[in-house]
């Protein structure tokens, strides 16, 4: 019997081996996506998608890199990169740059019952309402950004000369320690910033980016416009992940605030505090469209665009 074993037992060894072979042959080779990403609350789908194997399940090897700016990535698309995350100001700017971008996905919207934007100002200070920002200095994150053309959108809605007030980019960290010494009169800021405890009380102005639509796509996502076409199954399975993702987050608060504080190396009592975003995937070349009009109106850009084909479906 034992002459018997030694005798088949490289038989079922490789037919052991030639098995897993076949069965490794039969099983996909996962899809590479090299995805650039800022460190916000705003991309917490990213992670939970990342961190909970979702991406994994769909047929994604996703590798995600920290950068400071995404707005800088844009040129890196189709190279260093496959996906960014963005505002929709990113793809309206890389367009009239004629650059092969497009929006796979929407990340967050800013809407009246879900709100991470606020124009603050000092509570004990002089300004009590936009009118008085004439002759006034406002912090912004990105002159012309998404942020600061919401700003400039409410303020001419409300026929103020933009003008008449001077901006300054500056980071939102720093924003409320300008605001208590009295460099700024106002900041544009977002959470968690806009409702962290700073050295002086303040009150806000509104939101602007309400003044834009309500809701409003405030971040998504871009990837290289020919790369999103060869791989439209990869682009389906990103979305479907994200929105996986999104509904974790709805359904586990606090595995999901755990995520947060992991990537982003916030505090704990200030990651379980934050208020989150709104989450979607939802984008269309409407929601596109919308910050086209906004940017004419407001003369961040001064080219017609068609918003036509911005977005990937």
């Amino acid at each position: 019997m034992q002459s018997v074993f030694r005798l088949l037992a490289p038989l079922l060894i490789w037919a052991s081996f030639a098995t897993s072979m076949e069965a490794a042959a039969q099983t996909p080779a996962k899809t590479k996506i090299r995805v650039a990403s800022v460190v916000s609350a705003a991309w917490l789908p990213l992670w939970v998608a990342k961190d909970k194997g979702l991406f994994e399940a769909h047929g994604l090897d996703v590798e995600i890199t920290t950068v400071q700016n995404v707005s800088t990535v844009v040129g890196a698309l189709g190279r260093q990169f496959e996906v960014s995350g963005c505002t929709p100001i990113d793809i309206i700017k890389a367009r009239l740059k004629k650059l092969d971008v497009v929006g796979i996905a929407g990340n967050t919207q800013e809407m009246s019952s879900n709100q991470q934007m606020r124009l603050l100002t000092r509570a004990d200070g002089p300004v009590k309402r936009m009118a008085d920002l004439k002759g006034q200095v406002v912090a912004t994150p990105s002159l012309n950004g998404v942020i600061h053309i919401a700003t400039l959108n409410a303020l001419r809605q409300q026929g103020i000369d933009t003008n008449d007030i001077r901006f300054q980019e500056m980071a939102f960290a720093n924003m409320g320690d300008q605001l208590a010494v009295g460099r700024v009169a106002a900041a544009e800021i977002v959470e968690p910033f806009a409702s962290a405890p700073g050295k002086v009380a303040t009150t806000s102005l509104g939101n602007p980016m309400l003044s834009v639509a309500d809701p409003v796509v405030l971040t998504c996502w871009m990837a290289n416009g020919q790369w999103a076409k060869d791989n439209r199954a990869a682009v389906l399975a990103w979305r479907a992940a994200l929105d996986e993702a999104n509904q974790y987050i709805q359904k586990n608060d606090k595995a999901s605030r755990a995520v947060l504080t992991k990537w982003t190396r916030l505090p704990d009592e200030i990651a379980n505090a934050v208020r989150l975003p709104a989450y979607s995937t939802r984008l269309d070349d409407a929601a596109i469209d919308t910050w086209i009009k906004a940017s004419l109106a407001v003369g961040a850009i001064n080219e017609k665009l068609t918003a036509a084909g911005a977005s990937f479906e």
